[in-house]
């Protein structure tokens, strides 16, 4: 499977200026702001003619930009649209915007409700308490929408109030043959809604005003009566508060991963201490040029980060070991050097120490669970790190323009179990592209199609979902195409041809189309020229989706994911202009360029006649 069990459909992301056009109480503690306007139309912003608003998911979102509430205005410059389907987001405007569940949209009216669970110091909560209908907003999204979960028997759905308006949508499209179990915790019993819901249901209700203000949502859903047959656990609220419930479903109610949904909607914080000893930074205190290379030179740091996930340090440190024999004892690891390492943590303020008891930081309970993202991305055994490990020969990729001596790619193919994690890495990102490929690239006339790369399953797939007149193909060497058709839908894979081959081997009978998958940048260029012949050779067009680096607007991810890739392949990310001569030169003719979304692009060119 490629990490999830409900079917995506990708939209480009898009800023709208849409109109207030109600707001009411569904309760005292949930108010609803209805949007709508011709800008949920199809319409031309910044220059690009933007998409209509589509969302079709009971937990999509969208992206709210709301003005300062003392001048009327966004305190930055308003965020452009770009001719790729991304957003163009000036320094301090993505962080200021707030992200919120739709709670339902009428695509005949085009008009959008979202609810706001109601709370002090909020910066959307504050906008949405004051609000008139008549004003403005700007919005992003939604980005993409997510099916109900497929393959399941039953749901057990939880959260809080921020999950309110995502789970009352749930229950409207349940379909009657899947039950759901259902725990909402909410601060009071006058918050409570009712539902619409055309299956059969179990709700429990919690209120905290009854508890001692103390949240009871996590016993609660570990009690909860167990249904026969697979679950999907859907889960969201507070971080921390839901945060045992990844550990629970893992090891205690051994739930697959793919039918796991556990999302942090907010973090609780503790107000912010005013400090009127702090100094104000100013000429003579800012960082000198010397002190910030010295920041920005340092080798240690990221190493003593990734080391301290790796071992466990801050998922002990959360569990209760609060001395430096505690932690490692939990974690396995020597007692004088883990001393040295809590001795670090603390002056990079991931851990604080009182009395010589640890405790974490804000910044360090990020890390405190092992399954988020950042923890994974940061463990020295899980794939990012494993890749990003490359860097470590980038002296010898720049003097060479060849993979790095040691670290690159097909040295890592040798590492125990590196292919099956890059597989499941690269299937995950798929999974959000490749639904926006019948969008991106016509298919009229189309009849055959072959899809090659690692990650190809996920978009066979899904083409044989949305097009099953389609004669679908799997193009690679043995075992690649046995990990692509992993990812293939039982159901499908009846209608998925496997050709066994090297994407280097012109295809015996050329077809229509064929669909190339994060293939051709992991190509050194004499490489690469090769691949895109025997391409052309393959097929009447030929479609590349891939990452370009445009030097005009590359930030510091962009110019990283060059420098990773040249480690790794001896290639790079190309820019428009280079991919443009690798294919000319193939004797490949013209590209043409279009975007397909999350910052990918489609590079078209005809093939064999």
């Amino acid at each position: 499977m490629a990490g999830t069990v409900r079917e995506v459909e990708v939209f480009p992301i898009c800023i709208r200026e849409v109109d207030v056009l109600k707001v009411e109480d569904v309760t005292p503690g949930m108010r609803r702001v209805t949007v709508g306007g011709p800008s949920m139309d199809s319409h031309v912003r910044d220059g690009v003619r933007l998409p209509p608003v589509r969302t079709n998911g009971f937990d999509d979102d969208v992206k709210l930009l709301p003005v300062d509430p003392r001048t009327g205005e966004l305190p930055f410059e308003v965020p452009r649209n770009t001719d790729n389907g991304t957003v163009d987001w000036p320094a301090g405007s993505f962080q200021y915007s707030r992200t919120y569940t739709v709670r339902h949209f009428d695509a005949d009216t085009r008009e959008m409700a979202i609810d706001f669970a109601m709370h002090e110091g909020g910066l959307a909560a504050d906008w949405a308490g004051r609000v008139q209908p008549g004003e403005k907003i700007l919005m992003a999204g939604p980005k993409h929408s997510s099916s109900l979960p497929r393959d399941v028997d039953w749901m057990l759905i939880a959260g809080d109030e921020t999950a309110l308006p995502a789970i009352a949508h749930c229950l409207e499209q349940l379909p009657p043959e899947l039950p759901a179990t259902v725990v909402i915790e909410v601060a009071e019993p006058a918050h409570r809604q009712e539902f619409e819901c055309a299956a059969p249901l179990e709700v429990t209700w919690l209120f905290r005003s009854e508890s001692g203000g103390e949240s009871r949502l996590v016993e609660t859903v570990q009690a909860a009566q167990w249904r026969p047959g697979q679950p999907y656990l859907w889960v969201a609220g507070e971080a921390l508060t839901i945060k045992p419930l990844r550990r629970w479903a893992k090891q205690d109610r051994e739930i697959a991963k793919q039918y796991v949904e556990i999302a942090g909607y907010w973090r609780r914080r503790e107000p912010a201490q005013a400090d009127s000893a702090s100094p104000v930074l100013d000429a003579d205190t800012a960082e000198s040029p010397d002190e910030r290379l010295h920041e920005m030179s340092e080798l240690l740091p990221p190493l003593a980060i990734r080391t301290a996930v790796t071992v466990g340090l801050f998922a002990a440190v959360d569990g209760g070991a609060d001395t430096a024999a505690a932690v490692a004892a939990e974690c396995r690891t020597h007692p004088g050097a883990t001393a040295k390492l809590l001795r670090h943590l603390v002056l990079m303020d991931l851990v604080a120490v009182e009395d010589g008891r640890f405790e974490l930081t804000e910044t360090g309970s990020i890390l405190a669970d092992p399954d988020t993202f950042a923890s994974q991305a940061l463990h020295f055994g899980k794939i990012h790190t494993r890749l990003d490990m490359a860097f470590l020969g980038l002296l010898d990729a720049v003097r060479t323009g060849a993979p790095a001596a040691g670290h690159g790619f097909a040295d890592k193919l040798e590492e125990p179990g590196f292919v099956e994690d890059f597989h499941e890495e690269v299937a995950f990102g798929a999974v959000y592209r490749a639904p926006a490929l019948p969008d991106a690239v016509d298919l009229d006339g189309v009849r055959t199609v072959a899809i090659y790369g690692e990650g190809a399953g996920v978009y066979a797939d899904t083409l044989a979902r949305v097009r099953p007149d389609l004669e679908v193909s799997l193009v690679g060497l043995p075992a690649l195409n046995t990990r692509n058709l992993g990812d293939v839908a039982e159901s499908r894979r009846d209608r998925i041809t496997r050709i066994d081959s090297s994407e280097f081997t012109a295809l015996a009978a050329p077809v229509d189309l064929a669909v190339v998958v994060d293939t051709i940048d992991s190509h050194p260029d004499a490489d690469a020229r090769m691949l895109l012949g025997a391409l052309g050779a393959s097929a009447h067009r030929v479609v590349l989706v891939t990452d370009l680096l445009d030097p005009e607007t590359a930030d510091d991810h962009d110019t990283e994911a060059d420098l990773l890739k040249l480690c790794l392949h001896g290639s790079g990310l190309r820019t428009e202009a280079e991919l443009s001569a690798l294919i000319a030169d193939a004797g490949c003719g013209t590209a043409r360029f279009g975007a397909l979304g999350w910052g990918s692009t489609v590079v078209e060119f005809k093939g064999a006649r």
